[in-house]
């Protein structure tokens, strides 16, 4: 029906939109093929994901969205949405961009934009993985995280290790560069992979640990030998199912803040100081950014923090280093 739609409004002939559906479970997706022609003002395609029609002419959309839940758009439609959430207290957002993360950024600064799909060009959609991740955390949010095999293929490998010290920290992250250099890909990846376990745990370690009275035991000397207590101590994980690579760090405190993702974003893509106040907020986001295809945040407060970030093996440096990246952060 969606298609017959598209294909009307294009005059009859082949549609330049295609809006297909795909279903896990009760989540439905609405997933947009087409091509950004100005005549068909492409650029302005807009969905409230509700289970109802997709609104392709963005003044209709406060027509749509009394009962919506979620809404979600092109980030050059970002002006249009922050407007919409503004008349709307209990909609969320989400975007999706083929753009330098840091030009859309400003629209994450209404916190209930929190989830940003990166996409390879303007002709592709985000991809379904990642929909069917976020539309099932938005609305599921007491189903908590998803697990880690979610975020790749079944026949996976890889491997997961506790660590407490120091000297594990450098040793986990050795190992995570070995695995890479086995699975064949440019050297470049594993380094970029190894800096980034490197800190992940340096947060996990160093800035997330509090005592009794919620002050860091650990943050105050990022250099000093350490060896946390059991209870404290992270979790690293790392596979690929050959078509993408995973990387996960888990800590038991769940003291990270939407502030310090985007807002370490915000500075760090445009050549600002990195935030090293206590929490996990010296996440060193530039790293993140620079090292995946897709991060994700997920912090169950005063209980876990896991932070996600995965690669695609497909892309060649030059198309990863120029490609769109996304960013998602939950919280329960």
């Amino acid at each position: 029906m969606a298609e017959a739609a598209a294909r009307e409004m294009a005059g009859g002939s082949e549609p330049k939109l295609k809006i297909d559906k795909f279903a896990d479970g009760p989540v439905t997706c609405l997933k947009f093929i087409g091509t950004n022609d100005e005549q068909f003002d492409g650029k302005n395609i807009a969905a409230t994901l509700k289970g109802g029609p997709p609104v392709i002419d963005p003044p209709e959309i406060p027509k749509h969205v009394a009962d919506a839940g979620l809404i979600g758009a092109d980030a050059f439609d970002g002006d249009l949405i922050v407007q919409t959430l503004r008349a709307h207290p209990s909609l969320k957002a989400c975007l999706w961009t083929a753009e330098p993360l840091d030009r859309m950024l400003r629209y994450t600064e209404d916190a209930r934009i929190s989830n940003v799909f990166g996409r390879v060009n303007f002709e592709t959609t985000p991809r379904e993985w990642e929909l069917v991740m976020v539309a099932r955390r938005i609305l599921r949010p007491n189903d908590g995280a998803a697990p880690f095999s979610s975020y790749l293929s079944w026949g996976f490998t890889g491997f997961q290790e506790q660590i407490r010290d120091t000297a594990g920290r450098a040793a986990a992250v050795g190992r995570v560069q070995k695995f890479i250099e086995k699975v064949g890909v440019p050297k470049r990846v594993g380094e970029m992979f190894g800096e980034l376990a490197h800190e992940l745990l340096m947060n996990a370690l160093y800035d997330a640990p509090v005592d009794a009275q919620g002050k860091p035991k650990y943050a105050a000397d990022r250099k000093a030998a350490i060896t946390v207590e059991e209870k404290e101590q992270a979790i690293l994980r790392l596979a690929s199912d050959g078509v993408k690579m995973a990387i996960q760090v888990v800590d038991p405190f769940g003291r990270l803040e939407r502030k310090h993702v985007f807002g370490g974003l915000a500075r760090g893509l445009k050549g600002g100081q990195m935030d090293q106040s206590h929490g996990g907020a010296g996440l060193g986001m530039v790293v993140c950014h620079n090292s995946t295809v897709a991060m994700v945040f997920d912090v169950t407060k005063g209980a876990k923090t896991e932070v996600t970030g995965v690669f695609d093996l497909d892309l060649n440096l030059r198309e990863f280093r120029t490609q769109a990246k996304s960013v998602h952060f939950f919280t329960t």
